[in-house]
């Protein structure tokens, strides 16, 4: 545990001052010169501060490293198009090579990015011990597995998107609950579980849009795509229902296996209705985390629309058509999976030789 937190605190040290790695000019903010705001009002009675703040940076990379420059910044208090920028920041900017202007790009992030991840792995290292490092493992491998999918999609157009990314999820889910529950025979039915429910759901989410040709699902809220539509939606379904019913399909079925390793002489029914308990319980939370992690994606861009003067239920069409749709179809697959892991575990029982009554 302890070269983790040395490697962590290298790494964080090491991205607050390693400007001489970038090649895009880097400063930072040694002085606010002047501060100015000015109230505006848009068409739709909107009230919003302006900001136009002529800061000092000091150069730490390039040619030019350790020169001061001033740089005009404009924005909102509602920091809708820019943020507010204090002394110490680190910036990285765009200096015109032919007269020298300069302005900001964007903040320099990456000792931020580094914190929060190495934080995430330390508490995973030490609250999940061996089961923590073999979960980071397993974000590494379907992280890899996805953006693999994408890259080969991104260089060979003609191939399918859906099946390409049906065979990295294929390859994830068997790594990460090998991983995570080692391999044994138990693990075939949660495998198995997590695969049919999330192809089951993803199969009749394209049943009902093929027969009602896609009614009612804007694909137009998808800016700038210049493929299939559809095939891009039910690809995302796909990625994002294999979370939650691989977590329901390991929840029913660990614990059912616990329960028989606790109480080996239960009768099956009440064994059986225990995994039923249990899949009612989470259930219900499971099909709620789907639905909030979807909206909360799109809802700046609601209350940006709301504020505009939309109505509530042009700015829901518009903004969460697609996730109430992508939380809907996942809900099915969470369902789904609930009868089928017990099933499973059923069929996987009496394999075992285990009793009939």
């Amino acid at each position: 545990m302890g070269i983790f937190i040395v490697i962590a605190i290298a790494l964080i040290v090491f991205t607050r001052y390693n400007a001489s790695f970038y090649q895009t000019p880097i400063g930072e903010v040694t002085k606010i010169v002047t501060h100015h705001s000015k109230t505006t009002v848009d068409a739709q009675h909107n009230k919003d501060i302006h900001y136009t703040d002529q800061l000092n940076i000091k150069l730490l990379n390039t040619a030019h490293k350790g020169k001061v420059i001033q740089v005009e910044h404009q924005y909102n208090a509602s920091h809708t198009e820019a943020q507010p920028y204090r002394q110490g920041d680190r910036l990285l900017l765009h200096i015109n090579p032919s007269n020298h202007d300069a302005y900001i790009v964007e903040k320099k992030r990456d000792t931020l990015v580094v914190s929060i991840i190495s934080t995430f792995i330390l508490l995973l290292l030490i609250v999940g011990e061996r089961i923590g490092l073999q979960s980071i493992i397993s974000l590494i491998i379907n992280t890899s597995a996805i953006l693999i999918a994408v890259w080969l999609y991104n260089q060979h157009p003609n191939l399918n998107l859906f099946l390409l990314m049906s065979l990295a999820i294929i390859v994830t889910t068997i790594l990460t609950l090998t991983l995570v529950t080692g391999w044994q025979s138990r693990t075939v039915v949660t495998i198995v579980s997590t695969l049919l429910g999330t192809f089951i759901c993803v199969g009749i989410a394209w049943l009902i849009i093929t027969f009602t040709n896609s009614q009612g699902v804007k694909y137009e809220t998808m800016s700038f795509l210049t493929v299939q539509p559809k095939t891009i939606f039910l690809t995302s379904v796909l990625v994002g229902t294999l979370g939650a019913v691989m977590d329901v399909a390991i929840t029913i079925s660990s614990g059912m296996y616990e329960i028989l390793q606790r109480s080996p002489s239960i009768p099956v029914k009440r064994w059986i209705q225990a995994g039923q308990n249990i899949g009612k319980d989470i259930m219900g939370t499971m099909t709620n985390i789907l639905l909030f992690s979807y909206l909360a994606g799109g809802l700046p861009m609601l209350l940006l629309f709301l504020k505009n003067g939309n109505t509530l239920t042009y700015s829901i069409s518009m903004n969460w058509s697609l996730e109430i749709c992508r939380a809907l179809t996942g809900g099915i697959g969470i369902v789904l999976t609930v009868p089928l892991t017990i099933l499973f575990m059923q069929v996987w029982y009496r394999w075992k030789g285990g009793r009939t009554q």
